[in-house]
């Protein structure tokens, strides 16, 4: 090997996900990304291998900016790094001065996920101010957090789906091949086949594992609690359920019997499109084993009933018996404490306390989503002051035209970049940041920790997020809370502990810790800090109905809520005949990060609406014709691609919305005829997955 050509091992950052890889560098640049063949994480997908093309893109931001021109003009000139953080240094300042701290918000966006970048959100705390923000508000956590910690009293990473050692798998609100992070389930998933277990994918689309699904239930989007509640009443009301477990270790199970007594198995199916014959079928294939394993993701948390669909999941395992057994849903580690809600009047309160108080006083922020009232309403407080971190709020939720009017309207607008966003069009300072090749830090890693080594020196004059912050901290007084540079960024990682932190540079793939695999924990008091039989909730039990929600002032226990039943929603009978989902990832991008590619251009050109061919059929849509979908928010109109759909439904991917996409995917945002008012109301998630609409061809 040349001497100007290298391999380094180090960690994919095209995504939270942390694979291990090889890079080779020639020259100062990175040209190839591989799988590390000696890690268990050694995985490189599709998007991973176009790291290349981001880090040394002519598109790259590389210097400090300044506006100079109108808002929204994307007129900027060249400063230096002194001048700009000068510049937002007094900005701050002065809102602070004329509104108080609370004035000053940020944002942090998932790909800003990388562990150091996540420790800045301390930095409107650390000025005095309750409005930090992250993606928290829209991805993840009502499925990982509120879910399981409501119901079990720990977090999805405290889980694991033992698809090693199942009988059957559940794919059910995920896609394994792209979702978080790709690979990961997917090889465990045919490593299970290969042995002979059976897998059943849940979806409304046919395409997720066609070729290797013993069994495709097709289901309207959104309508996945009432699959889940049809099994539950079949369940409860034929006794096949873990008697011992039910009397012993849960509480609300007689309140949830008395809940399903009032559904009906017809309207349940009604609901889902599944019917009642196959419901019963996958209930008696369902209850033939212990050892199923879930592998589930977001989907189901972008739906009325978010929250409580995932609950009533979650319950569905634990009163079957597969709670914590070989091939089941088992717990990773033990003796966890019992994490308490967070004060109900907290005396200043984020946007959103009042609003989403389960959301909040578990999280310790305010939801997002009631941000821009913040701002154009000075409800429930003025904000006049956001930075963004990775983040594209102006695409990423609905109604684009609102966060212009949004961003107009602040006094000050700091971005974080390393494109020009639709978001940093409006910024009155954006600052170069390095991508994840180019920082040395600290990560965690499921398990434990390992370093993050650099790859590539920072391009331009791009800089970590962290070092941004703490210039930004330092010209407001609260700068020696943030770290100045490599060494002191490892050490705050650590939280100052050097022997550790030599100790993971010493260690290529990270320091884990083994976790207590036992089984059935909560029987033996190992589940709980203090050692008693039961679970890390507030009652003690499997909390079928959460003391946690009951304190929040909702109802305990999971509850069903269809979207074509919310007023405002669905139109007249029949208008409206559609559900649409959308938000599925795919292999070449994560989210809009890398959609400016032109390599990702030529092989997804463009976004299509995904519908039956017998839809097609009786709407007389061919392949490739233009369709128009249509909500009470909008109408986008795109090609038609006939594929395995469920009747009934459609999709569009996510991810469009910026000006320096292909036209198609430009012009194509599915979010802009999505709803920005209507929620979640445990968690404030949006329904991004299940929007009545109709669909017609184009004229």
């Amino acid at each position: 090997m040349a001497d100007n050509c290298k391999k380094i091992r180090g960690v994919c950052g095209m995504c939270p996900d942390k694979c291990d890889i090889i890079a080779t560098v020639e020259n100062g640049r990175l040209t190839k990304v591989e799988a590390d063949p000696d890690s268990p994480r050694g995985r490189v997908c599709p998007r991973g291998a176009l790291s290349p093309q981001i880090v040394h893109s002519d598109r790259r931001i590389l210097h400090p900016l300044i506006r100079d021109g109108e808002k929204g003009s994307g007129q900027f000139r060249q400063a230096t790094w002194e001048e700009a953080l000068d510049y937002v240094g007094e900005r701050l300042r002065a809102v602070i001065d004329q509104y108080g701290p609370d004035a000053v918000a940020s944002y942090f966006g998932g790909s800003a996920r990388e562990d150091c970048n996540m420790r800045c959100l301390s930095f409107t705390k650390q000025l005095g101010s309750v409005s930090g923000f992250s993606c928290s508000s829209t991805c993840n956590f009502s499925s990982n957090v509120l879910t399981p910690l409501s119901t079990m009293g720990v977090r999805t990473k405290d889980l694991l789906h033992d698809v090693d050692h199942c009988d059957i798998v559940f794919v059910w609100g995920k896609n394994p091949e792209t979702d978080s992070g790709p690979l990961v389930y997917d090889r465990a998933i045919r490593r299970a086949k290969q042995r002979g277990a059976k897998l059943i994918v849940i979806d409304p689309r046919g395409e997720v594992y066609a070729d290797l699904a013993d069994q495709w239930v097709p289901i309207l989007p959104g309508s996945d609690g009432a699959l889940i509640m049809a099994m539950l009443k079949i369940i409860v009301e034929e006794d096949r359920y873990d008697h011992p477990f039910v009397e012993m270790f849960t509480r609300g199970f007689e309140e949830l019997r008395e809940y399903l007594a009032t559904l009906t198995l017809e309207q349940c199916s009604a609901w889902c499109g599944v019917p009642v014959s196959d419901i019963r079928a996958l209930t008696d294939l369902f209850c033939s084993t212990e050892k199923i394993a879930l592998v589930s993701y977001t989907g189901l948390e972008y739906q009325c009933s978010g929250v409580q669909n995932n609950r009533a999941m979650q319950t569905l395992w634990a009163i079957t018996g597969k709670l914590d057994v070989e091939g089941g849903m088992r717990f990773v580690g033990d003796h966890f404490p019992t994490v308490p809600l967070g004060p109900k009047d907290p005396g200043r309160k984020p946007a959103g306390y009042d609003r989403y108080p389960l959301f909040s006083r578990i999280l310790g922020q305010g939801q997002f989503a009631e941000f821009p009232k913040a701002v154009l309403e000075g409800d429930p407080y003025p904000i006049r002051a956001l930075i963004l971190c990775a983040c594209s709020p102006a695409v990423t939720y609905p109604n684009q035209n609102m966060w212009h009017e949004v961003y107009r309207k602040l006094d000050c607008l700091v971005v974080l970049e390393r494109f020009m966003t639709e978001d940093a069009k409006y910024a009155d300072v954006i600052f170069p940041a390095t991508t994840l090749f180019e920082n040395q830090s600290v990560i965690a890693i499921p398990g434990g920790k390992k370093m993050r080594n650099r790859i590539v020196e920072p391009q331009g004059e791009a800089k970590c997020d962290v070092f941004i912050f703490q210039g930004i901290a330092q010209r407001l007084g609260i700068g020696d809370c943030f770290p100045k540079n490599d060494q002191e960024l490892e050490l705050w990682m650590v939280d100052g502990n050097q022997a550790y932190l030599d100790a993971l540079k010493a260690s290529p793939y990270g320091i884990v810790q083994q976790p207590c695999l036992d089984l059935r924990k909560y029987e033996t008091g190992q589940l709980r800090a203090d050692g008693a039989p039961g679970f890390p909730t507030p009652s003690g039990k499997f909390e079928i109905s959460s003391v946690y929600l009951e304190e929040c002032g909702y109802t305990g226990y999971p509850q069903y809520r269809d979207v074509r039943e919310v007023p405002g929603m669905d139109g007249a009978p029949g208008e409206y005949p559609f559900l649409l989902t959308t938000a599925a990832r795919n292999r070449f991008r994560f989210s809009s990060f890398g959609a400016n590619l032109p390599e990702i251009a030529k092989v997804y050109p463009t976004p299509t609406l995904d519908i039956s061919p017998e839809d097609a059929e009786r709407l007389g849509i061919r392949e490739g014709d233009m369709v128009t979908v249509e909500t009470r928010f909008g109408k986008k109109s795109y090609p038609a691609r006939l594929c395995p759909m469920k009747s009934g439904a459609v999709h569009v991917p996510y991810g469009g919305g910026s000006s320096y996409m292909p036209p198609a995917w430009r012009d194509g945002n599915i979010n802009d005829i999505c709803s920005f008012d209507f929620r979640d109301p445990l968690s404030g998630f949006l329904l991004f997955k299940s929007l009545p609409c109709k669909v017609y061809p184009s004229k």
